[in-house]
């Protein structure tokens, strides 16, 4: 007979991250040298380069073109008040970025 409760819950995210990484990844603390595709939902080429790369060309782009970016993430990140991450960010997440490069840089 096992004992189960030495099992890892994997209906839980925190099950994912390995034991030397227990910070959660969120828009706040990710990496600008993460590698990412900016990707574009009218079909235009997609853009893969560092995650700050990426950002500052979405500051670049013009309103109509900011809500219909997406940044596909290598690594899946935690959404504030969600159970589950995400591997791909949304053009409200895109604005955080945006705001916290321009903080860090002036």
């Amino acid at each position: 007979m096992s004992d189960d409760s030495k099992k890892p819950d994997y209906t839980s995210a925190d099950a994912y991250v390995s034991a030397g990484k227990r910070e959660r990844l969120t828009v706040q603390n990710l990496s600008w040298d993460m590698p990412c595709t900016m990707i574009d939902l009218e079909g235009r080429v997609p853009i893969i380069a560092p995650m700050r790369e990426c950002v500052v060309h979405y500051t670049l782009y013009k309103p109509h073109a900011r809500q219909n970016a997406r940044l596909l993430l290598t690594q899946p990140i935690h959404r504030e008040g969600r159970a589950t991450r995400t591997w791909l960010l949304e053009p409200v997440e895109l604005k955080v970025l945006a705001e916290r490069l321009k903080r860090e840089t002036n």
